[in-house]
């Protein structure tokens, strides 16, 4: 059978169909004649012989026959959720349009907010107007796909009737979109559902199928979560270029200190990975008490530009220095002491440029 396709789509929003027909791969292929096929009938056995014992242990129970069968079965397989964003799920054995998302770090906003900013782009990207309908819940206006195909071959007549070579199908239906965020505001489940479902075949009213509505679902959680990955890579990307937020300010005791809006175990790894760059060698460290023991010297240039040290002068004392960081709130408050005595806020203030960039290089490394 060769079909050649012609594909309209219509309705206040428009959404793009893919390019190849999908009926042939929606038709089952080979020899429907089983369907035909009547059980035996039981063994008839001579009077003059034994009439063996029976067992229902092989006895195929009946078929239900509600629905089509042999040719008329549509064979397509449901689609599935692909949880691809970073913090997405779905359940083992989930079988509705339904993906979880977890707050993970570098989200622009709570993981609600960050679901629905990235379902709304997908609805606007499609030209799809919508009005929420509930605490949670969107609905978009009725779209109308109108799809042509023609079928060239022998095996039209089967398919579409004895005089028709071509099938023009017309499907109209809104999404429906709701979000059920935990209490904590840690996850958010979102649901894709379809309402308002009408279908027809060469003028001729058809049910949608649910496998078709589920599919069209799938179809759009799965845009979603493209999306919502996208988005959360976006904002790490504007985060990294952005660089590690610092200020001169003071900790809990009043002292001068740097703030760096880091967790402690982030600020612990880009903290020693910038100290170094900036020429404050560390000569030994202990985690535990969030202190760097470090060493700084004024850099050489070298003999004849060759072999000098690859940082530029700090414009502080050479000497030792311990680099302290403890836990301020969310973000991490950074200390530093020489002879016992904490830093004044013009030491910071110095070394503050050299050390806010080099946190910012470490932290797109």
């Amino acid at each position: 059978m060769n079909f050649r396709r012609t594909a309209i789509v219509i309705s206040l929003a428009t959404i793009t169909l893919a390019s190849c027909s999908s009926i042939e791969k929606e038709q089952p292929n080979g020899d429907f004649e089983y369907v035909e096929l009547n059980q035996r009938q039981e063994l008839t056995v001579p009077s003059n012989l034994e009439t063996p014992d029976y067992s229902n242990t092989y006895k195929i129970p009946p078929a239900d026959v509600a629905g089509p069968v042999g040719k008329d079965v549509r064979v397509v397989s449901p689609r599935q959720v692909h949880p691809v964003a970073l913090g997405s799920r779905v359940l083992e054995n989930e079988d509705e349009p339904r993906v979880y998302f977890d707050l993970v770090e570098g989200m622009p906003d709570t993981v609600a907010n960050t679901v629905w900013k990235a379902a709304e782009q997908v609805l606007q990207r499609k030209g799809l107007n919508y009005t929420q309908t509930g605490e949670n819940q969107w609905t978009t206006e009725p779209l109308t796909i109108q799809d042509e195909y023609e079928v060239e071959g022998d095996d039209s007549a089967w398919f579409f009737g004895d005089d028709e070579t071509t099938v023009s199908l017309q499907q109209s239906f809104r999404y429906v979109l709701t979000q059920a965020p935990e209490s904590h505001g840690r996850t958010t489940v979102l649901e894709v559902a379809l309402d308002d479902v009408s279908q027809t075949v060469n003028g001729e009213s058809v049910d949608m199928s649910q496998l078709t509505q589920h599919n069209l679902a799938v179809d759009l959680v799965n845009k979603v979560v493209s999306q919502v990955n996208r988005v959360h890579q976006q904002s790490i990307q504007q985060i990294r270029e952005a660089g590690v937020p610092i200020s001169v300010g003071s900790n809990a005791k009043q002292q001068p200190a740097y703030i760096v809006e880091l967790d402690f175990d982030d600020a612990w790894v880009l903290t020693g990975q910038a100290l170094e760059q900036i020429g404050l060698a560390i000569d030994d460290l202990n985690r535990e008490a969030g202190t760097y023991f470090v060493e700084y010297s004024e850099p050489d240039s070298g003999f004849l530009f060759m072999g000098g040290d690859d940082y530029d002068s700090l414009n502080i004392p050479e000497g030792e220095y311990e680099v302290r960081l403890v836990e301020f709130g969310d973000d991490t408050a950074i200390t530093v002491w020489s002879n016992d005595e904490v830093v004044d806020q013009a030491w910071l203030e110095s070394v503050k440029p050299a050390f806010e960039q080099a946190l910012k290089v470490a932290s797109q490394q």
